[in-house]
């Protein structure tokens, strides 16, 4: 009786410890990265918040209004010829590695000279069958979108509305 009492006891409190820390972590992340008495407490939740992907703003399931980027890369060929891949275009949200995938577009277009070589080889390999000689890497960056252009049917990464811009040229290896 005594030992079924202990065992309650230890569960109901490591399970209100963990209710706890995984509060404090949903009230820490959002708060703003300039307040110098939360980095402690950041450095101390910052392992849990990214495995759990909760180190995001509150806004992390609102719409994203403007300052959208999109991962572009062209692949040539040894005639010339320029073959433009949109991949978030080609991937489902509902994909399970939808998130993974994006985290890469992102750290590739963050720092190009540390992932874009690493992904252009990859890209090789994946894209063999169109015979690379290199792949040149790309960001296209959201500029103004107004809800008139939504509602005649334009998109928001349409041509028009979007600057494109270069980000590394890698060749690939065996060409």
């Amino acid at each position: 009786m005594t030992s079924e009492l202990w065992r309650k006891g230890l569960l109901y409190t490591g399970m209100s410890l963990f209710f706890t820390w995984h509060t404090l972590a949903l009230v820490v992340a959002p708060m703003p990265d300039g307040i110098q008495s939360l980095q402690p407490l950041r450095s101390v939740l910052y392992g849990y918040m990214t495995l759990f992907g909760l180190n995001n703003k509150w806004d992390f399931y609102a719409p994203q209004i403007g300052g959208r980027r999109q991962l572009r890369y062209v692949i040539e060929d040894a005639t010339g010829k320029r073959s433009t891949v949109v991949p978030s275009d080609e991937m489902s949200g509902f994909n399970p590695a939808y998130w993974w995938f994006r985290a890469w577009y992102s750290a590739i277009m963050d720092y190009p000279d540390d992932y874009a070589e690493p992904a252009a080889g990859m890209l090789c390999q994946q894209h063999m069958a169109l015979n690379p000689v290199a792949i040149t890497f790309l960001q296209a960056e959201q500029d103004d979108f107004s809800p008139t252009d939504q509602l005649s049917g334009k998109g928001p990464m349409d041509p028009e509305f979007v600057t494109v811009s270069m980000l590394k040229r890698v060749r690939c290896q065996d060409r």
